[in-house]
């Protein structure tokens, strides 16, 4: 399946889930509140999650994304608001927060057990009984295709490959919703790909999924929606393709790499075309018209303004582009 195509297949799926009248959110989260020694992380959030969806949780650090996924599995108690799963108040009902699991980006595993007593421990804490731990067991095997590392101890297993059992010790249980955070840092691609179709696999099975991610390239491939938040506030949400489409129009995205530093002449001319700084001093961003964008003209402009234009780039907005324009300008699309 070529991309434009998973695209397609990503915004009717989100359609159909959220155009049901009889849709309801596996997990509801209403007006969120939290703060920490006086200083407000959550300001009144609200997030529906989906049963068979994954959902993309995207901001800068600081944000309040892991605070959020930490209150969605109670394990710490708001400030103000709700969070509830099937209807249930995950802060009263225990039953409800045993339907959750919650990936932290530190892996949690016993090191000096091999992968399938991992998971064969974990299934015990969860509450699997004997009988249908070891299907359970097996089956996760398959999907993340550790099979032929069941008798490894974890220590001696790579990064990657201990992030797989991190996931599956976590989903034994079969939960109701599934939360990670940052499950695919630091792993090389094969890795990547391995958790990415074990997260398809789960959402198949209905399990509504929740991933807390630096990496807009994996959210824009995998999610049916991302939410962007800032400042415990999420500022945007919808499919990521819906998204770009709707902020970003017709435009093309322009960066501009600079060989030195602009002087006020060619800093000047630089924000004259709408373009702004990114965290390097020698690189600028912006957008402009596809109709009329024209990297050599763009060249000669500021050439003429005593830049040292190293690239010009132009190219088509990606969920990359729609979070460096959104934090920069500080807009949002409901």
């Amino acid at each position: 399946m070529n991309a434009s195509a998973r695209r397609t297949d990503v915004e009717e799926r989100t359609e159909r889930v959220r155009n049901q009248p009889t849709a309801v959110p596996r997990v509801r989260v209403t007006a969120a509140r939290y703060a920490y020694c006086n200083r407000a992380v959550l300001h009144g959030v609200d997030l529906d999650l989906y049963a068979g969806e994954i959902y993309g949780l995207l901001g800068p650090n600081g944000a309040g994304k892991t605070t959020l996924m930490k209150a969605m599995c109670g394990r710490l108690r708001l400030t103000g608001g709700q969070i509830a799963i099937d209807g249930r108040d995950i802060g009263r009902s225990r039953a409800a927060r045993r339907t959750v699991s919650y990936v932290p980006q530190d892996i949690a595993i016993f090191p000096h057990l091999t992968v399938q007593e991992n998971l064969q421990i974990f299934g015990r804490l969860a509450g699997v009984s004997r009988g249908d731990l070891k299907l359970a067991v097996s089956r996760l095997l398959v999907d993340a295709q550790l099979s032929d590392r069941a008798n490894q101890l974890c220590r001696t297993l790579s990064g990657g490959f201990q992030r797989r059992v991190n996931i599956c010790a976590s989903v034994l249980h079969k939960p109701r919703a599934l939360m990670l955070d940052e499950p695919t840092v630091g792993i090389d691609i094969d890795a990547r790909e391995a958790i990415h179709g074990l997260l398809q696999a789960l959402r198949a099975q209905g399990t509504a999924l929740l991933i807390a991610t630096h990496d807009l390239d994996q959210a824009q491939q995998l999610c049916d929606r991302v939410g962007l938040m800032t400042a415990g506030n999420i500022v945007m949400e919808g499919a990521p393709n819906v998204l770009i489409s709707a902020h970003f129009g017709n435009d093309r995205e322009v960066i501009v790499t600079l060989g030195r530093g602009a002087e006020d002449v060619g800093t000047t001319a630089l924000r004259g075309m709408g373009l702004r700084l990114m965290q390097s001093p020698l690189t600028w961003f912006g957008r402009q018209p596809a109709a009329t964008v024209n990297a050599a003209t763009l060249g000669q402009r500021l050439e003429a303004a005593g830049l040292d234009v190293k690239e010009i780039r132009v190219r088509v907005p990606d969920l990359n582009s729609l979070f460096l324009d959104t934090i920069a300008t500080g807009s949002s699309v409901s």
